[in-house]
C-alpha cells in the first residue's frame, strides 16, 4: 500500500508539471520555448524527457581511446552471445507464461528489472529445479525502503546499455544525433538517437554489432558488479570483520526482543542455540534450525534435584504436559530424555525448571538422540509454534527468548559487517553491497529481456536484420513475413507473462 501512495503522489506531481507546462506555453511561449530548447527538457503525460548532444563528442572520444581491434573483438562477442541467448530467452518466457510457481521470499540475485532467469529454490531437488520469471514491484517483492537502489541501479544499467549502442555505432561510422534520458513515472531509461538511414545501410554483421552492443554491455557490467558483490567483504576488510558474527543494526519499536534483557542496536551475535551466525545466511539457517531441531540441554543431576519446582502434572489442550504453576512464567516443564546406554538415576520424566538457570547451568546441548557426555538430557515441553533461543552475544550476557523465530526475522535487522573501528558504520558496506546486488540483477535482467524478439526491444531489430539479408524479392517477402511472425509471437508471450506476473504480485498484496 505504501507504494500505491507514493505512486499517487508521483502522478499528482506529473499533473501539476503538465499544467504549468501548458500554462507557460500559452502565456510565455517564446521565453519558455527557448528555455526548453536550451536545457533539452520536455514535459509529457507521466513522462519527463531530457536530450543533449553534448555526449556525442565524448562517445566519439571513448571509441578512439581503446584499441580498435579490442573493441572489434568485444562487439563480435556481443553478437555471438546475443544469438545464443535469444532462443534460451524465448523458451524461458514461453514456459513461464504457462507455468505458475511459488517463489522463495529470500532468493538472491535471481530477478531482473522486468524479468530474468533463475534456478529453483534451495529446498528443491535437482529434478524439480526450473527456470522462472518474476516481476520486481516495489512494495510487493521489492522492499519499498530499497526503491532508491532500484531506481539508481536501473538508471546505471540503462545508461550503460545505450552507451554500448553509441560506441558500436561510432565504430561503424553511424552518426549519433543525440543522447538523453526519460523518466516514465519513477522508472529512468536512457536512449541514444542514431542516424537510421546510415544504420540500415550497414551490412548485416556490422548492423548486428550495433544492435547487440547494449545487451553485451549489460552482461559485462553484470559480471563485473557480481565480482565486486562477492568481493565486498575482502574490499572492506580493513574496516570490518566478516564471516565471524552478525551485528544488530536495527530493531522495530514493537520488537519483543527489545528491552533491558533483550537485544540492542550494535549487539554482536555469535550463535543461536550453539549454531554459528557468521553471516546473514547463517543467521536465517540457525533460526530455521531452532524450529526443525528444538534444543535439549545436558543438565547436572544435582541441579535438577535442587531446582525442581514441579506441581501435579496436567495435560494441556495441545497435548503437552504441564508440570509448572501457571503463574510461574520464568519456568517450563522439561522432559527427561532417557538414554538407553546410561544407568537408571531415578529421575522423574517431567520436572519444572527455571529456563534461564537451566540453560546457564547446562553442560551444552544434547545433539545425538539424547546422549550427554556429562549430565542428563532434558528437553523443554513447549508447543510447535514456539522454541527457546539462546542468543550468544560478544562481550555481553546471553539473551534467552521464548517465541517464534519469525519474530527475529520480522523485527531485527542484522549485518555481516562488524566494524573494526568507529570510522564506518555497518550500513555503509551494506549499502554498497545492496547497490551492487541490484545493478547485477538488473544488468542480467535487461540483457535477458532485451534479446527477446518483441516490439520495442533490441531483439525485434536483431531478428529483422537476420531475416532481411536477401536480394531476391520473393525470398525477401517471405523473410519479412517470418520476421513479422516471430516478433508478433514474441510480443504476445511477453505480454502474457507480464500480465500473469503482475496479477500474481497484486494477488500477494491483496490476499496474502
Amino acid at each position: 500500500m505504501e507504494f500505491i501512495v507514493i505512486l499517487g503522489l508521483v502522478v499528482a506531481i506529473y499533473l501539476v508539471l503538465l499544467f504549468f507546462d501548458g500554462f507557460f506555453k500559452s502565456c510565455m511561449h517564446y521565453p519558455y520555448d527557448a528555455f526548453l530548447r536550451k536545457t533539452g527538457l520536455s514535459v509529457k503525460f507521466l513522462r519527463l524527457q531530457w536530450r543533449t548532444t553534448a555526449m556525442n563528442r565524448r562517445i566519439v572520444f571513448w571509441s578512439t581511446k581503446y584499441p580498435r581491434r579490442l573493441l572489434d573483438y568485444s562487439f563480435n562477442a556481443g553478437v555471438y552471445l546475443s544469438l545464443l541467448l535469444m532462443p534460451f530467452a524465448m523458451v524461458t518466457i514461453i514456459i513461464s507464461s504457462f507455468h505458475s510457481a511459488n517463489r522463495s521470499p529470500h532468493s538472491a540475485l535471481s530477478r531482473g528489472s522486468m524479468g530474468t532467469a533463475s534456478g529453483g529454490s534451495a529446498g528443491e531437488t535437482h529434478s524439480e529445479r526450473r527456470v522462472e520469471i518474476d516481476l520486481l514491484i516495489p512494495g510487493v517483492n521489492l522492499p519499498i525502503s530499497e526503491i532508491g537502489y532500484y531506481i539508481v541501479a536501473l538508471a546505471i544499467n540503462s545508461v550503460v546499455h545505450e552507451l554500448g549502442h553509441g560506441l558500436a555505432a561510432v565504430l561503424e561510422d553511424v552518426q549519433i544525433r543525440g543522447f538523453g534520458m526519460h523518466v516514465m513515472l519513477i522508472i529512468p531509461m536512457a536512449y541514444t538517437q542514431l542516424d537510421t538511414d546510415q544504420l540500415n545501410a550497414l551490412k548485416m554483421w556490422k548492423k548486428l554489432r550495433v544492435l547487440c552492443a547494449g545487451i553485451w554491455h549489460n552482461v559485462v557490467v553484470g559480471i563485473f558488479t557480481y565480482l565486486l558483490f562477492v568481493s565486498t567483504p575482502v574490499l572492506f576488510s580493513a574496516f570490518y570483520r566478516t564471516n565471524e558474527a552478525v551485528i544488530v543494526t536495527g530493531l522495530t519499536s514493537t520488537s519483543p526482543l527489545a528491552g533491558a534483557r533483550g537485544l540492542e542496536q550494535g549487539d554482536i551475535i555469535k550463535s543461536i542455540n550453539g549454531c554459528k551466525t557468521r553471516h546473514e545466511d547463517g543467521w536465517f539457517s540457525c533460526l530455521l534450525q531452532t524450529i526443525h531441531s528444538p534444543p535439549a540441554y545436558c543438565v547436572p543431576t544435582e541441579f535438577v534435584h535442587l531446582n525442581d519446582e514441579s506441581v501435579p502434572m496436567s495435560h494441556k489442550n495441545d497435548g503437552l504436559i504441564e508440570c509448572c504453576d501457571s503463574e510461574n512464567t520464568a519456568s517450563s516443564c522439561f522432559e527427561y530424555m532417557v538414554d538407553a546406554n546410561e544407568d537408571d538415576v531415578a529421575l522423574p520424566q517431567h520436572m519444572c525448571l527455571n529456563i534461564r538457570k537451566t540453560i546457564e547451568n547446562s553442560y551444552g546441548y544434547c545433539h545425538h538422540n539424547g546422549q550427554c557426555a556429562d549430565g542428563h538430557c532434558f528437553k523443554p515441553s513447549i508447543n510447535n509454534f514456539t522454541t527457546i533461543m539462546q542468543i550468544r552475544r560478544e562481550a555481553k550476557p546471553d539473551v534467552i527468548y521464548i517465541g517464534h523465530p519469525g519474530d527475529l526475522v520480522r523485527t531485527v535487522t542484522i549485518s555481516r559487517f562488524v566494524p573494526k573501528t568507529g570510522l564506518l558504520a555497518p550500513r555503509v558496506a551494506d549499502s554498497v553491497q545492496l547497490l551492487l546486488k541490484y545493478v547485477t540483477v538488473f544488468a542480467f535482467g535487461l540483457a535477458f529481456i532485451n534479446v527477446m524478439p518483441c516490439y520495442g526491444f533490441d531483439g525485434q531489430h536483431i531478428v529483422s536484420t537476420l531475416l532481411a539479408d536477401s536480394t531476391v524479392q520473393k525470398q525477401k517477402t517471405s523473410r519479412d513475413m517470418l520476421s513479422l511472425a516471430v516478433n508478433v509471437v514474441g510480443t504476445l508471450f511477453v505480454f502474457i507473462l507480464l500480465i500473469k506476473v503482475f496479477w500474481l504480485s497484486l494477488y500477494r498484496v491483496l490476499f496474502a
